[in-house]
């Protein structure tokens, strides 16, 4: 089973941790491209290809190498929130200083900057 943390960090370390989180991925990437190479090699009768393809084999690489895909993309999907949370939270955190700039601008007396006739 699968469960959700949460965790805070300081503003400037989001992305550096998003990064983190996705390097967690390494291992089952280094797996994949395993699988990937080994799936076809066992269909293909080994490395020599002088054997008979051991289908059961086959099937148990190709359901671990989905399972790690799977994983990945769990962890890729997890990144990406984090990475779109935070860009939306600096979009509004700038709309947020365009808007108080604008108020002050607003809220400011005109003055006649040219002088009086």
């Amino acid at each position: 089973m699968r469960v959700k943390l949460s965790y805070t960090v300081d503003e400037e370390d989001v992305l550096k941790e998003a990064a983190k989180l996705l390097q967690l991925s390494s291992d089952d990437m280094g797996q994949i491209v395993g699988l990937f190479n080994g799936v076809q090699g066992e269909l293909k009768g080994g490395v020599d290809a002088t054997r008979l393809p051991n289908i059961q084999k086959s099937i148990e690489m190709i359901d671990e190498f989905r399972t790690a895909l799977l994983n990945v993309d769990t962890r890729l999907g997890e990144v990406r929130e984090i990475v779109t949370g935070y860009q939306e939270y600096q979009i509004d955190k700038q709309e947020a200083i365009l808007a108080e700039h604008e108020r002050a601008i607003e809220a400011t007396p005109y003055t006649d900057v040219f002088g009086s006739d």
